[in-house]
């Protein structure tokens, strides 16, 4: 990297519409890109040999400052040791795939902006690896490590930036990047439960029901995820959705969002990604809005306003 140079990175967030925690035993799954994302801008000087890294949320605050000495990375100062030591580690990963990342030990500032909630699980995460992996010039599954329990679409998705189906297969990322403009997409919205999910614990919960999947469940949901994007009406893509819903709900034992909360609602209510939490897809109904912030959830968001396309 070159001296007294500025170096932009950016990665749009993520949703799961279709195959959740199937996609791990091998079923396909769909992903769509957002429109919101993260960027991460590098400034180099020579002013100190320390890296000092800013992240700031949707409404510019300040949620994380480290200071970061160079090139050891050892933590000198930092707002929050969590977050600093999984920073170190990315970097650190980072530096020993690319033996030419950090060079030398010019100083560095670096700033995170994020332009959705922390709380939205759109891929706060995903996007800051695929960031780094792009400034390191990088593989970004190379970065997720041994330790990594998730299937790694969210990886795929940001990385693509298009609407994909994606598969494991003998544990390797399979990706198709597809076309996803649905003739009633006026008709669907997001929305925000308030809350958000721990994907690791909802991973560890599913693998403790794995037991209770079938080769058919598997194949069910793959059919029903290469299925969607070909919907030309809501009726046929409510059905499906429906399908997927209770297919899941069955082999988690566990009620759908729908049935817990909005057993009343007349359309679909669809969880993206982990159970119970983020956001879940909304066919509308009249007086949807009404209805749903009665129950105290006013974040409603449309599908042109979420869902990225180039």
């Amino acid at each position: 990297m070159d001296r007294h140079r500025r170096f932009f990175y950016y990665s749009h967030g993520k949703l799961l519409l279709t195959g959740e925690y199937f996609i791990l035993c091998g079923a396909c799954g769909l992903a769509l890109p957002t429109i919101k994302g993260q960027s991460l801008t590098i400034f180099r000087h020579n002013l100190s040999s320390v890296l000092h890294w800013k992240s700031y949320d949707e409404i510019n605050q300040l949620w994380f400052e480290g200071i970061f000495k160079l090139p050891s990375l050892d933590i000198c100062y930092e707002t929050e040791r969590k977050t600093a030591l999984k920073l170190r580690d990315l970097l650190l990963k980072s530096k020993k795939i690319q033996k030419n990342f950090f060079p030398n030990s010019l100083g560095m500032n670096v700033k995170t902006k994020l332009e959705f909630p922390r709380n939205w699980g759109l891929g706060s995460s995903s996007t800051l690896i695929n960031n780094i992996a792009k400034w390191a010039k990088i593989d970004p599954y190379l970065l997720l490590g041994n330790n990594f329990q998730g299937s790694g679409y969210d990886i795929a998705c940001v990385s693509i930036s298009k609407p994909i189906i994606y598969k494991l297969w003998n544990k390797k990322p399979h990706i198709i990047p597809i076309e996803f403009n649905p003739p009633f997409k006026n008709q669907l919205f997001f929305l925000h439960l308030n809350k958000k999910q721990n994907t690791c614990n909802e991973i560890r919960y599913f693998r403790s029901n794995i037991s209770n999947i079938s080769s058919e469940n598997i194949n069910t949901i793959s059919y029903i995820t290469q299925k969607i994007p070909f919907c030309k009406t809501l009726k046929e893509f409510e059905e499906l959705l429906l399908k997927h819903e209770k297919i899941i709900s069955k082999i988690l034992n566990l009620p759908t969002i729908k049935e817990t909360h909005f057993p009343d609602y007349l359309g679909i209510v669809k969880s993206l990604g982990a159970w119970g939490g983020d956001f879940v897809l909304i066919s509308s109904r009249k007086g949807m809005k009404n209805y749903f912030s009665n129950k105290g959830f006013d974040t409603l968001i449309s599908f042109d306003e979420m869902i990225f396309k180039k």
